[in-house]
Protein backbone atom coordinates (compact mmCIF):
# COMPACT_ATOMS: atom_id res chain seq x y z
CA UNK A 1 0.00 0.00 0.00
CA UNK A 2 1.13 3.67 -0.23
CA UNK A 3 1.20 6.59 -2.15
CA UNK A 4 4.49 6.27 -4.23
CA UNK A 5 3.66 9.08 -6.78
CA UNK A 6 3.20 11.95 -4.00
CA UNK A 7 4.85 14.50 -4.10
CA UNK A 8 3.71 17.64 -2.05
CA UNK A 9 1.26 16.93 0.52
CA UNK A 10 -0.51 20.16 2.65
CA UNK A 11 -2.04 19.07 6.08
CA UNK A 12 -1.37 22.69 7.05
CA UNK A 13 -3.51 23.78 9.83
CA UNK A 14 -5.30 20.15 10.61
CA UNK A 15 -5.60 20.08 13.85
CA UNK A 16 -6.37 16.13 14.34
CA UNK A 17 -2.94 15.34 12.16
CA UNK A 18 -0.92 13.11 14.70
CA UNK A 19 2.88 11.83 14.79
CA UNK A 20 0.92 8.81 13.54
CA UNK A 21 -0.29 10.32 10.49
CA UNK A 22 2.78 11.69 9.32
CA UNK A 23 4.79 8.32 10.26
CA UNK A 24 2.08 6.32 7.87
CA UNK A 25 2.58 9.13 5.20
CA UNK A 26 6.27 8.86 5.82
CA UNK A 27 6.41 5.25 5.23
CA UNK A 28 3.85 5.04 2.32
CA UNK A 29 4.59 7.85 0.36
CA UNK A 30 8.34 8.68 1.83
CA UNK A 31 10.10 7.82 -1.62
CA UNK A 32 8.89 10.45 -3.74
CA UNK A 33 7.45 13.05 -0.78
CA UNK A 34 9.60 15.92 -1.84
CA UNK A 35 6.91 18.94 0.37
CA UNK A 36 5.69 18.69 3.07
CA UNK A 37 2.98 21.56 4.84
CA UNK A 38 2.31 20.70 8.27
CA UNK A 39 2.17 24.27 9.42
CA UNK A 40 0.27 24.88 12.29
CA UNK A 41 -0.36 21.31 13.28
CA UNK A 42 0.10 21.31 17.01
CA UNK A 43 0.62 17.79 18.14
CA UNK A 44 3.14 16.95 16.16
CA UNK A 45 6.31 15.91 18.05
CA UNK A 46 9.79 14.90 17.39
CA UNK A 47 8.52 11.55 16.47
CA UNK A 48 7.05 13.07 13.37
CA UNK A 49 9.99 14.51 12.42
CA UNK A 50 12.31 11.28 13.32
CA UNK A 51 9.99 9.38 10.73
CA UNK A 52 10.29 12.11 7.64
CA UNK A 53 14.11 11.77 8.35
CA UNK A 54 14.69 8.06 8.29
CA UNK A 55 11.84 7.50 5.37
CA UNK A 56 11.97 10.52 3.12
CA UNK A 57 15.22 11.25 1.59
CA UNK A 58 13.69 13.30 -1.44
CA UNK A 59 12.38 16.03 1.18
CA UNK A 60 13.25 19.11 -0.15
CA UNK A 61 10.78 21.80 1.06
CA UNK A 62 9.27 21.44 5.02
CA UNK A 63 6.85 24.35 6.89
CA UNK A 64 6.22 23.00 10.52
CA UNK A 65 5.89 26.64 11.57
CA UNK A 66 4.63 27.24 15.18
CA UNK A 67 4.77 23.26 15.54
CA UNK A 68 5.30 24.12 19.03
CA UNK A 69 6.44 21.14 20.60
CA UNK A 70 8.94 20.11 18.40
CA UNK A 71 12.87 20.31 19.81
CA UNK A 72 16.34 20.62 18.95
CA UNK A 73 16.23 16.78 18.66
CA UNK A 74 14.25 17.32 15.26
CA UNK A 75 16.45 19.83 13.79
CA UNK A 76 18.84 17.42 14.47
CA UNK A 77 17.41 14.97 12.69
CA UNK A 78 16.74 17.50 9.16
CA UNK A 79 20.24 18.48 9.20
CA UNK A 80 20.48 14.66 7.62
CA UNK A 81 17.82 15.04 4.76
CA UNK A 82 20.05 15.22 1.30
CA UNK A 83 17.78 17.08 -0.89
CA UNK A 84 16.22 19.84 2.13
CA UNK A 85 16.80 23.79 0.74
CA UNK A 86 13.73 24.87 2.35
CA UNK A 87 12.72 24.75 6.29
CA UNK A 88 10.12 26.89 7.65
CA UNK A 89 10.61 27.02 11.79
CA UNK A 90 8.72 30.02 12.34
CA UNK A 91 7.23 30.00 15.56
CA UNK A 92 8.92 26.69 17.09
CA UNK A 93 9.50 28.33 20.22
CA UNK A 94 11.27 25.21 22.33
CA UNK A 95 14.42 25.28 19.61
CA UNK A 96 17.28 26.48 20.70
CA UNK A 97 20.42 27.96 19.13
CA UNK A 98 21.41 24.31 19.48
CA UNK A 99 19.29 23.73 16.47
CA UNK A 100 21.62 26.59 13.91
CA UNK A 101 24.45 24.83 15.06
CA UNK A 102 22.39 21.04 13.74
CA UNK A 103 21.81 23.61 10.27
CA UNK A 104 24.93 24.66 9.63
CA UNK A 105 26.17 21.41 8.20
CA UNK A 106 23.00 21.08 6.02
CA UNK A 107 24.76 21.92 2.23
CA UNK A 108 21.86 21.88 0.58
CA UNK A 109 19.72 24.21 2.90
CA UNK A 110 18.92 27.77 0.76
CA UNK A 111 15.69 29.10 2.97
CA UNK A 112 15.72 28.80 6.37
CA UNK A 113 12.19 30.98 8.16
CA UNK A 114 13.35 31.12 12.11
CA UNK A 115 10.91 33.92 12.98
CA UNK A 116 9.78 34.57 16.16
CA UNK A 117 11.34 31.16 17.03
CA UNK A 118 14.52 32.24 18.97
CA UNK A 119 13.02 35.65 20.49
CA UNK A 120 12.90 33.96 24.14
CA UNK A 121 16.91 32.75 23.89
CA UNK A 122 18.03 35.92 22.70
CA UNK A 123 15.90 38.20 25.22
CA UNK A 124 17.17 35.74 27.83
CA UNK A 125 20.76 35.96 26.72
CA UNK A 126 20.26 39.93 26.83
CA UNK A 127 19.20 39.99 30.07
CA UNK A 128 22.13 37.58 31.28
CA UNK A 129 24.57 40.20 29.61
CA UNK A 130 23.06 43.22 30.60
CA UNK A 131 23.15 41.86 34.46
CA UNK A 132 26.93 41.56 34.33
Amino acid sequence: AGCPSLTSLNVADCKFITDESITAVAAGCGSSLASLDASRCKSLTDASIKALAASCPSLAYLNIRNCEKLTDESLQLLATLPELSTLRIFGCRKLTDQSIRELAGCATLTTLDTTKTFRQVFTAEKRRLEEL
